[in-house]
């Protein structure tokens, strides 16, 4: 019988287990110093005094938007080639989702197309570190500070990385991580927000816990403003803390995976995987291929295809100006031609297989899979 390989499978340890654990023998159910613990060992990886756990990812990205002042009317520039929880928040505080082309080879968002986007109603900017790699920050903040805009590190995919030994998640006015089941780092669901502007922070934390701000007040009950339920559980928490703490063992294995596919690989024609440009360590959080139109199949299709070798496969992102939820944002622009890139790389692309329990063997039958799917293809010429 064929051994099935699926997408994702998460591999947890004695660190973990004893960790949340220590969680449930000890009553640490509710937010507190688990949590406390976690926010502090990301401040101190990432070099950003303030950290605050939220409920998700997408949650940390809400709270950004509202304390940097995001309203209705207001213009926010996305990357077209994402998850879609990168833009759903602009939505939800009323905000316009404008969408820029990425670069070729980083698959980030590039400043040329960042700048082409600006109007007087652009008031920030959602940079995306995508699939554990990292964009040109320093071309990105330039353009940022030369248009007064608010910058949004979505590091969700980035934790690990670094661009110019500058880890993912401290480049923003306010970055945010997220640790749901698939990450890097998980807790099953879970994220937080990181800044270096006390105030922002202050905000975004009370924000957090029904506008309440016990310690300016004095008053345990009392709320400062309309606020939201984002706290998230000390269990989330330990497990986070625990899998953050063997970071650098989870980074290796996401390299060492990336190599063997890459390795395998590397010999056949118009199969390009996901790289980076010279100032960046990328954590390869999702080892992802890029088809050439020559073998003539979708991503769709490649995936089905894997599907009858019992290996289970995902499709690279769609461009989110296609999507209905986006496409009155885009109005009546054709988005195709105006981010070429981001519609090309999602057309023909798939993300491996990049569960934490794979081993040479199976890599080596997914890249023989792919070879053998390749070899059944009506090549056509160019």
């Amino acid at each position: 019988m064929v051994k099935k390989i699926p997408w994702w499978r998460i591999e947890l340890g004695k660190e973990e287990s004893e960790a949340s654990r220590e969680a449930v023998t000890n009553g640490f159910l509710s937010q507190g110093i688990i949590t406390s613990k976690l926010e502090k060992k990301l401040s101190e990886k990432l070099g950003v005094p303030y950290v605050t756990a939220t409920t998700s990812g997408s949650v940390a990205l809400l709270v950004s938007l509202i304390t940097c002042g995001l309203r209705s009317g207001d213009e926010v520039i996305v990357p077209d080639l994402t998850w879609v929880a990168s833009a759903s928040p602009v939505r939800y505080v009323g905000a316009t989702p404008v969408f820029a082309d990425v670069d070729a080879v980083s698959w980030c968002m590039t400043a040329e197309s960042l700048e082409r986007r600006v109007t007087s109603r652009t008031k920030a900017v959602v940079v995306v570190d995508l699939l554990g790699n990292m964009p040109d920050w320093d071309a990105i903040l330039e353009v940022c500070r030369a248009n007064s805009l608010s910058v949004i590190e979505d590091a969700a995919e980035g934790l690990g990385a670094t661009y110019r030994g500058r880890p993912a998640g401290s480049f923003g006015s306010v970055s945010l991580f997220s640790f749901n089941a698939t990450k890097l780092v998980m807790a099953g669901q879970g994220g937080a927000l990181c800044t270096d502007d006390p105030e922002l922070y202050e905000r975004a934390r009370r924000l957090s816990h029904h506008g309440i701000d016990q310690e300016s007040t004095g008053r345990y009950y009392w709320s400062n403003e309309l606020g939201y339920n984002y706290d998230w559980t000390n269990i989330q928490a330990a497990l986070a803390l625990a899998q953050l703490r063997r970071i650098n063992e989870l980074i290796d294995y996401k390299r060492w995976l990336f190599d063997a596919y890459e390795s395998g690989l590397k010999a056949v024609d118009g199969v390009q995987l996901n790289d980076s440009g010279p100032d960046v360590a990328p954590t390869y959080w999702i080892t992802t291929a890029i088809m050439d139109e020559r073998y003539g199949l979708s991503k769709e299709e490649i995936c089905q295809s894997f599907a009858g070798y019992q290996i289970d496969m995902r499709p690279l992102f769609y461009p989110l100006s296609s999507m209905p939820t986006f496409s009155q944002a885009a109005g009546s622009r054709i988005m195709e031609e105006e981010n070429p890139v981001a519609y090309h790389l999602s057309e023909r692309g798939i993300c491996l297989p990049n569960g934490n329990n794979l081993d040479a063997e199976d890599v080596a039958y997914v890249n023989e899979t792919f070879l053998e799917i390749l070899e059944g293809c009506d090549v056509r010429s160019r």
